[in-house]
């Protein structure tokens, strides 16, 4: 059976799934009360897998070796200055809090989010302003302003990083006090896995993985499962194509493939014999993601990447 059969998206895509308008992160903030421990290591190690919801323990896989797999890869999320994350309410009214598979991504819709939360609150300002006038009253004080209008909850937040074991893990364990976690590609990542399944929709939480069939090359250091030859599967088509005209530069571009990696992880799971190509596997994430992420442990200082049990609520 070739990888291209054991990785095929042909049913980890075409499902269809409420989408987040993440474009839509606006307004007040609201401070939880639920205040739990800090995440443990344990807890980043117990990874569950599968469509986001907790399955069967491994078989031929343990968890170690499937969190080895996924913790060399940063995810990013925006938290406040103390680490503690911002949830948003999307159009399917869940509380979702936020793992990017890129920095760059993270990012565009930080600046989104506050460029918008700005927007709001200006011509709310203007809208009490116009009223006041037409009452005889002053323009709002500065405090005034804090007071009836609010701030741009988004002026404190930050970007951290955690390890993609870690996201998964909290991705799996579904409903937590209230709240869901999801992992978020980049929109030009999905696009691309879309082109190349000719699918219409990738369904919220759903992370695409690009690769070649047959694409193999030895690892410099032994890979998770204990051995030295990798195959391996880019959360970016670009940089996919990139390592192929590295390596072959004469040689034209195969076919592009597309799996997902939550199925992968299912398949993972769920492999009771040896199996030589899944163990080969290597998660490879974006070029810049593993600079981003030292940055961000370097800006937060002291201060916890992911506060579990706090969170800061956008309506």
């Amino acid at each position: 059976v070739s990888l291209g059969s054991k990785l095929s998206l042909a049913t980890h895509m075409s499902a269809k799934g409420g989408t987040l308008d993440r474009r839509s992160l606006i307004t007040s903030v609201i401070a939880s009360s639920i205040i739990l421990s800090r995440p443990s290591a344990s807890l980043a190690n117990d990874v569950a897998t599968g469509s986001q919801s907790a399955l069967s323990p491994p078989k031929r896989f343990t968890s170690s070796q499937i969190a080895a797999l996924l913790s060399p890869v940063p995810t990013f999320t925006i938290v406040d200055k103390t680490g503690t994350p911002y949830m948003v309410v999307g159009e399917d009214a869940k509380l979702t809090a936020y793992f990017f598979t890129s920095y760059g991504e993270a990012d565009r819709i930080l600046k989104l989010a506050s460029d918008s939360a700005t927007n709001a609150l200006k011509e709310l300002q203007k809208e009490i302003n116009e009223k006041r006038k037409l009452s005889g009253q002053k323009p709002l004080t500065k405090e005034e302003v804090k007071d009836e209008v609010g701030i741009n909850p988004w002026k404190s937040a930050r970007i951290s990083s955690v390890p993609l074991d870690f996201a998964v893990t909290l991705a799996n364990r579904g409903k937590m006090k209230g709240a869901y976690f999801r992992i978020a590609p980049s929109e030009a990542d999905i696009d691309d896995a879309l082109g190349v399944d000719q699918s219409d929709d990738l369904p919220e939480g759903k992370v695409p993985l690009f690769y070649f069939e047959d694409f193999k090359f030895l690892s410099d250091t032994p890979l998770w499962s204990g051995g030295n030859e990798q195959i391996p599967l880019f959360f970016q088509k670009g940089q996919l194509v990139d390592e192929w005209m590295k390596r072959n530069p004469k040689t034209d571009i195969p076919e592009i493939k597309v799996t997902e990696l939550f199925s992968l992880l299912t398949n993972l799971v769920q492999a009771e014999e040896a199996d030589d190509d899944l163990e080969k596997l290597v998660l490879i994430p974006p070029k810049e993601s593993k600079a981003k992420a030292k940055l961000c442990f370097d800006k937060g200082g002291t201060e916890s990447p992911f506060k579990l049990g706090e969170r800061l609520v956008i309506l």
